[in-house]
């Protein structure tokens, strides 16, 4: 525990550091306070080198339930195989709990081994039929149906694939579907794609399901990459959506330029739809664009959040790479189904990074206030700021310092009695975590 009076009267808490767990290094905080007050903080378990994918990731997660002043052993719902470099991963969540239902949801992206941003391939990795793809070693393309699959003519062959990948042959191991091209033995791989995948618990994150496939309903044969905002998801509140859960997603396309948009669902998970991106109808440097034919690096919009404010209007603030050093914002009437202008927050300056945004109410005055997070500087991810605005983010009166070292991505949620807490990466890779009053915010100091 580490006290630091400069910063915040309460304590800084170390949730996850480097070492912890048998894991080389943790990234990509995720934070949800469930309706029964138990704070979720998942992560990023990057066991054998702290780089993206192509990686061994898995998807982790610590629960505590006394607001943060302790946390359980690390849970990991989600580990696909292999080692090292090679290793397939599962990395950079999202959380939100329907509050119909209960349901606590968990977003993030899987890639097979070897396969990262940049390289993975179109396609949503399905056959029309919904079928999982599988390619042979001579590249033929296979399905994968019921546990058995069926060869490129559509014949039931003597292989199956257990649920942990393993290919077996006659009921000998052949292989394993999740690893990098060229690991013996080799008979069927899965598409060298992303896959857009959820995880559900239904007891408060005690325990969680198996991964849930989203790709078949939500991406586009198009797209290469897709993955989670990260941080959180929201559940819409007023307007004719009330009840919609919404997570922000980004993608690349054919070039690998990258666009974000929001995925939704109406009925509480059984199905999603992905909206239009802010991309798609943007005037760019005199031409409109989409994001399925953007070529303009410095029109890349990727990992965004989301909030409602009071009559509905939803607000996306975006990472992105026009190198003006602001946070791009787009805003939409329709519950994200589609967007508008995307203009540059001057009031929030961004050095090319992910940022969180929570909506927060005012119960002394009856309004609902933003709290914004991020890497204050322009160029270094260092300086972490929060932010306070009363007017649905069209000013920011109130800042504090929160760590004025190291700070990457973050993830804020509401606590009861006027707090809310903070998650984030700070100085050595370790992932801080803090509460703070909303009167400390507005102090000026």
């Amino acid at each position: 525990m580490i006290n630091n009076d400069n910063i915040r009267k309460s304590s800084v808490i170390t949730v996850y550091e480097p070492g912890m767990f048998g894991s080389c290094a943790f990234r990509i905080p995720s934070l949800l306070t469930t309706v029964k007050g138990t704070l979720i903080a998942g992560i990023d378990v990057r066991y054998n080198d702290i780089q993206d994918n192509p990686n061994q990731i898995a998807i982790g997660l610590r629960r505590s339930t006394d607001r943060g002043d302790s946390w359980g052993d690390l849970q990991v719902p989600v580990r696909y195989p292999g080692e090292g470099l090679d290793g397939a991963a599962s990395l950079d969540s999202a959380l939100l709990e329907d509050r119909v239902t209960g349901t606590i949801w968990m977003i993030f992206s899987h890639t097979p081994g070897g396969v990262g941003l940049r390289s993975s391939r179109q396609g949503k990795g399905f056959d029309p039929h919904g079928f999982r793809l599988l390619y042979d070693a001579e590249g033929r393309e296979c399905t994968l149906r019921e546990g058995i699959v069926f060869d490129s003519e559509g014949k039931e062959t003597h292989y199956a694939v257990a649920e942990n990948g393993d290919v077996l042959s006659s009921g000998r191991y052949a292989g394993n579907i999740y690893l990098k091209e060229g690991v013996a033995p080799q008979s069927f791989l899965e598409a060298r794609t992303s896959f857009l995948q959820a995880i559900k618990s239904d007891d408060d994150g005690l325990t969680w399901s198996s991964p849930i496939e989203l790709n078949l309903d939500v991406k586009q044969p198009w797209m290469r990459f897709i993955g989670a905002g990260p941080g959180r998801g929201i559940q819409l509140q007023v307007g004719a959506n009330q009840g919609r859960l919404l997570f922000p997603v980004y993608f690349s396309n054919a070039s690998g330029i990258l666009s974000c948009a929001v995925i939704y669902s109406d009925d509480h998970g059984k199905s999603w739809a992905m909206g239009r991106s802010p991309n798609d109808g943007r005037q760019w440097q005199g031409e409109t664009v989409s994001a399925e034919s953007l070529t303009a690096p410095e029109a890349q919009l990727t990992e965004s959040q989301a909030v409602e404010l009071d009559n509905g209007e939803l607000l996306l603030y975006m990472r992105n790479h026009a190198g003006c050093g602001r946070t791009a914002v787009s805003s939409s009437q329709n519950g994200g189904e589609t967007w508008g202008e995307v203009r540059f927050e001057d009031a929030l300056p961004n050095p090319t990074c992910q940022a969180t945004v929570i909506r927060y109410p005012d119960r002394e005055h009856g309004r609902t206030l933003l709290l914004w997070a991020n890497p204050a500087h322009v160029e270094h991810r260092r300086t972490g700021k929060l932010r306070l605005s009363e007017d649905g983010g069209k000013c920011w009166g109130y800042s504090r310092t929160v760590h004025p070292g190291e700070y990457g991505y973050s993830c804020l949620s509401e606590l009861p009695d006027g707090e809310a807490a903070l998650l984030y990466e700070a100085d050595g890779g370790t992932i801080r975590f803090t509460t703070f009053t909303l009167a400390w915010v507005r102090q000026k100091k």
